[in-house]
C-alpha cells in the first residue's frame, strides 16, 4: 500500500469513531441513552452495526466513551488560554465563562452530559481519565484554598455548588436569550462573592 493510501486509510478511523460517538450523543439527547439502541446509532452515523462494535465493544463503552469525548471537549475549552500567571479571580472567570458558553453552545452535548452523569455508574477508569483531566483546575482550586484566596469549603460540596450553579445559568440564559442581562457574569460574581473572604 502506498504512502498515500495508507495515510488516508489512518484518516478513516477516527473520522468513523468521531462520526459514531457524534451519533450517539445526537440521539441520547433526542431519546435518552437507555431507549437508543446502537444499530440506530451506526445507522444516523452512516455506518455498519459491525463497524460500531469494532470501536466499542458494548453500548456501555459507548455510553462511556461518549461521557469522555464531551468532557475533553470541556476541557481543552476550558484550559486554552489559561495562563498559570492569572489571579485566582481572573483564573475562575475564564474556566467559568468558557464552560458557560461550551453549555449554551451544544445544548446537545450539556444535555448528555448531564443525563449519563446523573443516570448512569461511570467506569472507575473514566472517572480516573476525568480527574486526570481536570487536574490542573483542582490544583489551582486546592492551591487557592490553601493560600486563603477561597474560603474552605469542602471540595466535593464546592464541586456540587459549582456544578448546579453552572446548570441552572446555562439554563437560564438559553431559556432568557433576548434579554441585555449579562447573566454569564452575574452568576460568576454571586459565586465568587459565595466564595471567598
Amino acid at each position: 500500500m502506498s504512502d498515500q493510501k495508507q495515510s488516508m486509510a489512518a484518516q478513516k478511523v477516527p473520522d468513523k469513531q468521531k462520526a459514531i460517538l457524534e451519533a450517539a450523543i445526537a440521539m441520547f439527547a433526542e431519546r435518552g441513552f437507555w431507549n437508543t439502541s446502537t444499530s440506530l446509532i451506526a445507522k444516523t452515523a452512516g455506518v455498519a452495526d459491525g463497524t460500531l462494535f469494532n470501536y466499542f465493544e458494548t453500548k456501555d463503552d459507548l455510553i462511556n466513551e461518549v461521557y469522555l469525548y464531551i468532557k475533553r471537549k470541556v476541557a481543552n475549552l476550558q484550559l486554552d488560554g489559561l495562563s498559570a500567571h492569572l489571579m485566582i479571580h481572573d483564573a475562575m472567570r475564564h474556566i467559568w465563562n468558557r464552560y458557560i458558553d461550551w453549555g449554551v453552545q451544544y445544548p446537545e452535548e450539556f444535555k448528555v452530559l448531564y443525563q449519563i452523569k446523573d443516570s448512569y455508574q461511570l467506569s472507575e477508569a473514566v472517572k480516573a481519565e476525568q480527574n486526570t483531566l481536570f487536574a490542573e483546575i483542582a490544583g489551582r482550586t486546592a492551591r487557592s484554598i490553601a493560600e486563603g484566596e477561597l474560603r474552605n469549603y469542602p471540595a466535593d460540596f464546592l464541586a456540587a455548588f459549582l456544578d448546579s450553579h453552572a446548570i441552572m445559568t446555562i439554563q437560564f440564559i438559553a431559556a432568557n436569550h433576548d434579554t441585555t442581562v449579562d447573566y454569564r457574569a452575574l452568576s460568576f460574581d454571586i459565586l465568587w462573592n459565595g466564595i471567598t473572604h
